[in-house]
């Protein structure tokens, strides 16, 4: 059987696998399946078995480009084969005897140990094969140190000598720890929600909101930007993914921003800050968002509430940096002809769907509940489409991306189980908190800017749950100590572990969006930075002021920060590009940023001092711009007389 064959026939595997496993969940979802020890035990079975098949997929895509067997191929064929036996013969060892291991944890017999030794050791392999050595070499760092954290020289981070089948039960073994633990999240909150997405893709949400963009983008200039901005942040905010969004909304949106004046660097560096928006845009908020709400024990609406107001100050922030951009370069407007027909007929069924799901999850019906009604609307609604209509092909391949997404997330979420379960049992959480105590001073301020940098580095070369995750489990509570509420502390660290994948030197998302506007990476991970530079502020400022959390209820309290985050968004942005209203000089620049800097000190304090030290600087810049800009005018002027 050839290559090509091969791959239909595994195709055809997994989707059916993974249509079981969809019609279980949506059983469960209904109250036919109760959620019961056993219940999760068969899901995270299916999600190793469908890891594995998804697994075969991707070698075979390799082989095919490949041509051959290369080393590395070769190499990763082994890891597929040695990872998925184990994990699914561990996963399947559990679930036969899901009841026994329940009933008599932690007293499991030897041999129960050593085949949680093997499940352990497949769920790691598995996940290095679909999300790299670096996660994996993490969560491996974890489970060692809490099998032998007892033989760790430093006192502080020395743990009692604790018997293994006791760790065990925390690892893989306790069916409502460990891996267990973040796997309930994913069969109960997002499953539906991601296969929902996925349908919104398939029945055209991508062209309905490129033609979207179109419209605004036709009245500012620059407006080749806008289909980025408002299509990649609608997707990727029911996707949750940055990577695997800028590059499917990349290819349609770089192409245009680069023929209408952008740079191939700054094209994609705004598909890539558009994309990694959706991160933090609810309703989905990516993964971190239900974690977040584990953590604290809150209905998960509240938190993507919470999450709405710094995510429209994030769209402003990155709004005001590509027109100065625009500006300064003299971009056209898109004059883009809009088809008419893609908004009336797809528009519908996006906003039936999505109401569905809203006015669901506004009434605290479970997310799982909510995105399976979201799919039946989405289905039904796209019948009357028209021309528009989407073929039986093209919805069966936006469900087979919809369960391929679902397993590299659930593969995920079980993998950092034991990583979470490892810093609250041993209380390695409020260890690490101490030793950070010890580096930064006591001061508000510097604790965040730390929990900040820390927050940059972890997500350089991790998974944005995994990056929040970690600092979260690390540092919130410290964060908590300097007298910072638990929700806006969860958001502070989650907040910088997004940012993180446009952070140099890694920077995933902008070395995505490099590869496909032909760029150079460095050069769209610095101008990805520029624009993301005037969302740094969004933050600090719900960090001090709280009430940025607090949506839907909504104070006047609320608009002195608001309107100090957007003024500060744009004197970042004409430090950054040297354009506000007109082209700055190199002084004004800088008296832009020292402007920002004191706008910071303002937003942290609200003092007396800060206030007056602000206002100079406010007073002094404005002049200097009104200054250029009639300048700017009488040259036109004169020109236009010389003429």
């Amino acid at each position: 059987m050839n290559t090509s064959k091969l791959t239909g026939v595994t195709r055809t595997v997994f989707v059916l696998t993974g249509t079981a496993l969809t019609l279980y969940i949506g059983l469960a979802t209904f109250g036919f399946v109760s959620s019961s020890k056993v219940h999760y035990a068969n899901f995270v079975l299916a999600i190793m078995v469908l890891g594995a098949i998804h697994g075969v997929e991707v070698l075979l895509g390799e082989h095919a480009r490949a041509g051959g067997f290369p080393a590395r191929l070769r190499f990763r064929i082994g890891l597929l084969v040695l990872g998925a036996t184990l994990a699914i013969a561990g996963a399947l060892y559990v679930r036969i005897h899901a009841i026994r291991l329940d009933q008599i944890h932690p007293f499991f017999e030897e041999v129960d140990f050593y085949v949680g030794l093997v499940f352990l050791a497949g769920v790691l392999l598995l996940n290095w094969l679909h999300w790299g050595g670096l996660l994996t070499s993490l969560v491996l760092i974890t489970i060692l140190y809490f099998f032998f954290g007892d033989r760790v020289p430093i006192p502080l981070l020395m743990l009692p000598e604790y018997d293994p089948n006791f760790v065990m039960n925390y690892m893989g073994l306790g069916l409502a720890e460990g891996m267990f633990w973040f796997a309930r999240v994913a069969a109960d909150n997002i499953y539906f929600l991601i296969i929902y997405a996925s349908i919104l893709l398939g029945v055209g949400m991508l062209k309905l909101v490129i033609e979207i963009g179109k419209v605004a983008g036709n009245h500012v200039r620059g407006g080749a930007a806008f289909p980025a901005i408002i299509g990649s942040g609608i997707v990727a905010s029911v996707m949750g993914q940055a990577v695997a969004n800028v590059l499917l909304t990349g290819r349609l949106t770089i192409p245009m921003m680069k023929e209408r004046g952008f740079r191939p660097n700054m094209a994609g560096a705004i598909e890539a800050v558009a994309s990694t928006s959706g991160q933090i845009m609810p309703p989905v908020l990516g993964l971190a968002g239900f974690i977040i709400a584990v953590f604290l024990n809150v209905p998960y609406l509240d938190v993507a509430l919470a999450g709405l107001i710094p995510a429209l100050l994030f769209l402003s922030g990155v709004t005001i940096g590509v027109l100065a951009e625009a500006l300064r370069s003299d971009l056209p407007t898109l004059n883009e002809t809009i088809d008419r027909t893609v908004i009336v007929r797809l528009l519908p069924p996006f906003l039936i769907s999505f109401g569905v799901v809203l006015y669901l999850l506004l009434g605290y019906y479970s997310p799982s509940y909510a995105g399976l009604l979201g799919i039946t609307a989405a289905l039904a609604a796209c019948l009357f489409q028209g021309r528009h209509r989407p073929t039986r092909a093209e919805l069966l391949e936006a469900f087979t991306d919809g369960l391929r997404l679902i397993t590299l997330l659930s593969l995920l979420l079980i993998a950092i189980g034991p990583l979470a379960q490892t810093f609250q049992t041993t209380n390695l959480a409020q260890r690490l908190g101490v030793l950070f105590s010890q580096i930064v001073p006591d001061s508000t301020l510097l604790i965040l800017g730390g929990a900040m940098v820390i927050s940059l580095m972890l997500g350089m070369g991790l998974p944005t749950p995994v990056a929040y995750l970690v600092v979260a489990l690390s540092l919130v509570p410290f964060i908590q100590g300097a007298g910072v509420e638990p929700l806006v502390a969860h958001f502070f660290v989650f907040y910088f572990a997004v940012f993180s994948t446009l952070t140099p030197p890694v920077a995933v998302s902008a070395l995505a969006a490099a590869k496909v506007s032909g760029g150079t990476f460095v050069g769209t991970a610095v101008d990805a930075m520029k624009l993301m530079l005037t969302t740094f502020i969004i933050p600090f400022a719900f960090a001090y002021h709280p009430q940025l959390l607090h949506f839907p209820r909504l104070g006047a309290d609320l608009i002195p920060p608001v309107l100090l985050v957007v003024f500060l968004q744009a004197t970042t942005s004409a430090f950054c590009y040297g354009y506000l209203f007109v082209r700055l000089e190199r002084v004004d620049r800088w008296l832009a940023l020292a402007l920002t800097v004191a706008g910071l000190a303002l937003l942290t304090g609200w003092a007396r001092v800060e206030l007056s030290i602000f206002l100079v600087l406010a007073v002094v810049f404005a002049a200097r711009v009104v200054y250029a800009k009639r300048s700017s005018m009488h040259r036109r002027t004169g020109d236009e007389v010389n003429g």
